[in-house]
């Protein structure tokens, strides 16, 4: 069968492939070009690019399907930047001018303002009492203009939440800043969108250089090279001398919206024909800055969707096939997925339906070569492409996917479809850059990548076999569901972690008579086990997002009885150790051990959970605990309990935490029929690792027949338990 698989690829790279590298560069450049004004979604330009590519898919006899023809509208935030001014006085060198798009960048969505303030600079921007980080501490920010270097510290724990654009975001508006400006490299890149929710129209916000960051620092005792250093190990919060004179003027603009363009070529086999592969790449850019200069993303991305706009032609003349072939050109990537995750939840096709997704961003510069990620989504058929390419002179370098993505392939992932992606391998130097035009790309990228991913999408095409079939998707749905194993283990007098591919609980001793030191010196052997090993190990939430890359996690947890009689200093020590899950003592035997208010408050402050039995003390619990409550239970028990019980639970803070040991009955899984979007979890850590996929398996496809859909079993396979931790 391998081989076979083998020769069908030789075969069609031999006689088949019709891809042609020089079109695809040629309707790239056109993308590209100034008209376009930088393809920015909402704007002229942006619009024409989504005219002219629905009119290529009319030319080459694509059939439309989106929710208007060819387009399929995108709610979004809209802005336009009007002006951009900024300069530094202060300096011993005079008031100091920079250049908008060489020294500084408006961020997507920036706010407005004119004024001119004084300047402080908080360190990475992050504050997380528990991780012993606080970069602001008594540094006064309101009314001031924050600067921030994007980076974490050299640290035992992770800091990947705390150090996003968002998170630092949210920390210095909360303290009052007046405006916030990011340095991460000494060419400020354009665009960094943020999020509708967090978009203030008084609060400018900018990526700065590495020109602005020297003036700022002046006289400060630090250099930028010296300043990142002590970042690294401790918080430097610095009060300047300087003042940030700002004339910043972003207009919001009602009523647009972005467009994905969304085009069919049908297959001619009678039922495969309802297969569909999806080929797909983002339209959109950074646009037009205020000072009138466009970012004509050539790179990034008029060589993806000039490039499937060739295999749209290629595909087209070289058919029919058996399945049919979907192609999209996506809107506001540039925004956050936006354009990609709104297909996924409003799709103009039946998702499950779809047989593998193949996404194409930044293949137009680079050492012309492919880079490849996510074939092991594919099973067999990916296997087979990945074995067939030993037999090239260059062949593609293959990367598996880690649950995270950042271009339009993660939404169909994370939603359970295949979905692949592929690059230009080699260096791509004028990312987000006034730069990036078509002057500078490259054929012999865009035939590396062209070539391969046609054969690869025709032999998918062909398949003699059904691929979108539901045990198929419900393989790709198990392998991102989450599972938590309560049981786990007791941590040692090293901190050795075993393997597993479940979140596993690692328990602190639970005799009382285990002194709080030995606890604390487990602790901290644990974490830095982890550290080593690249395991995550602090906290609940952040072993969830380890999970969702396929890496391992463990969560610190200790029993009530455990936590009995000792001090509240005690306990607010090894809550800062991360201390994640207190078991609380189940039936008759809960007063004996039970913690004081005020201890339980401590531990909910710290972001430590309840785990809370199923029994009679059930409900006054999750009372006291609240949004900090987990109830554990197998779903037989939580089936079998009052439907007054379930009702409760169902309504309250807490989430609900089922154990799977056994397949699961209809009858059971209707007791769940109003938990689809509340807090409850399917959890099989009961499970032996190598039945997990096919318990999974069993589980979804019960939920499937009894008519549950799949955003139903997403929410109830690991999104319940995400938006629990999130709040």
């Amino acid at each position: 069968m391998m081989l076979h698989g083998l020769l069908i690829f030789a075969a069609l790279a031999a006689n088949l492939l019709a891809f042609d590298a020089e079109r695809a560069l040629d309707l790239a450049r056109q993308l590209s070009d100034d008209r376009f004004e930088g393809r920015k979604p909402g704007h002229a330009g942006g619009k024409l690019a989504e005219e002219y590519v629905a009119d290529y898919c009319r030319g080459i006899g694509l059939d439309p399907v989106g929710t208007d023809g060819y387009f399929q509208a995108v709610p979004l935030l809209v802005t336009e930047e009007q002006a951009a001014s900024f300069a530094v006085t202060g300096s011993e060198l005079g008031k100091i001018t920079f250049t908008h798009g060489l020294d500084f960048n408006l961020i997507t969505h920036s706010g407005s303002g004119y004024f001119t303030k004084d300047i402080v600079v908080a360190g990475y921007g992050i504050v997380s009492p528990a991780k012993g980080r606080d970069d602001y501490q008594d540094l006064d920010v309101n009314g001031k203009v924050v600067v921030i270097v994007r980076g974490a510290p050299t640290s035992a724990y992770s800091f990947d939440d705390e150090n996003t654009r968002t998170h630092t975001l949210k920390e210095a508006k909360a303290r009052g800043a007046a405006a916030v400006l990011w340095y991460a490299d000494a060419m400020p890149l354009n665009g960094a969108a943020i999020r509708e929710e967090l978009y203030d129209p008084e609060l400018p916000l900018m990526y700065v250089g590495e020109r602005v960051l020297q003036v700022v620092l002046e006289n400060s005792g630090y250099s930028i090279a010296s300043y990142k250093e002590a970042l690294k190990t401790r918080s430097v919060p610095l009060t300047t001398d300087k003042q940030a004179a700002l004339n910043v003027k972003v207009r919001p603009l009602k009523d647009r919206v972005g467009r994905n363009v969304c085009a069919m070529l049908y297959g001619n086999d009678a039922v495969l024909r309802n297969e569909i592969i999806v080929v797909g790449a983002h339209l959109d850019h950074c646009g037009i800055n205020a000072g009138r200069i466009p970012y004509n993303g050539a790179d990034d991305n008029a060589s993806g969707s000039g490039l499937i706009g060739e295999l749209a032609r290629a595909l087209k003349d070289g058919g029919p096939y058996k399945r049919s072939v979907m192609f999209i050109w996506f809107t506001a990537e540039e925004d956050g997925l936006l354009g990609s995750y709104h297909f996924v939840e409003q799709p103009t096709i039946p998702f499950g339906n779809i047989a593998a997704m193949f996404n194409f961003d930044m293949v137009g510069q680079g050492d012309g070569n492919a880079t490849v990620v996510g074939l092991e989504l594919l099973g067999g058929l990916g296997n087979a492409y990945a074995d067939s390419l030993a037999t090239l002179a260059k062949a593609p370098r293959i990367r598996a996917y880690r649950g995270r993505g950042s271009s339009d392939y993660a939404p169909f992932a994370e939603a359970g479809a295949p979905a692949i992606a592929f690059y230009s391998s080699g260096d791509h130097p004028f990312y987000h850059h006034f730069s990036d035009d078509g002057a500078w790309l490259n054929p012999e990228s865009f035939a590396a990548v062209g070539t391969q991913a046609e054969a690869l999408i025709r032999n998918v095409a062909m398949q003699q076999t059904a691929i979108a079939c539901r045990s198929d998707s419900l393989r790709v749905l198990s392998r991102f569901a989450v599972t938590l194993d309560v049981d786990g283990f007791f941590v040692d007098q090293t901190g050795t972690v075993s393997a597993s591919d479940a979140i596993t609980v690692a328990w602190l001793p639970y005799d009382a008579r285990t002194t709080t030191s030995d606890m604390l010196n487990r602790s901290a052997l644990l974490h830095t086990y982890c550290a080593d090993k690249m395991i995550a190990s602090d906290g609940l939430k952040k072993a969830i997002e380890q999970r969702g890359k396929l890496d391992q996690a463990v969560v610190l947890a200790i029993t009530e009885a455990a936590l009995f009689k000792r001090t509240q200093a005690d306990i607010v020590a090894l809550a800062r150790m991360g201390l994640s899950l207190v078991h609380l003592t189940p039936g008759a035997d809960a007063d004996k051990t039970a913690l004081t208010e005020q201890a339980a408050k401590a531990l909910r402050d710290a972001g430590s959970f309840a785990l809370i039995p199923l029994d009679f003390k059930t409900g006054a619990r999750v009372n006291a605990w609240g949004s900090h409550a987990i109830v554990t239970a197998t779903l037989d028990q939580f089936a079998q309990s009052p439907a007054e019980v379930r009702d409760s639970l169902l309504t309250s803070p807490a989430l609900v935490l089922l154990d799977v040991i056994s397949e699961p009955t209809a009858e059971q899984l209707e007791t769940l029929r109003n938990a689809r979007q509340r807090y409850v979890h399917l959890n099989f850590g009961e499970s032996y690792p190598e039945l997990r996929e096919s318990e999974h398996k069993a589980a979804l496809r019960r939920l499937y027949e009894i008519g549950f859909t799949r955003d139903d079993i997403l929410c109830l396979f690991g999104a319940n338990l995400r938006r629990f931790l999130n709040g």
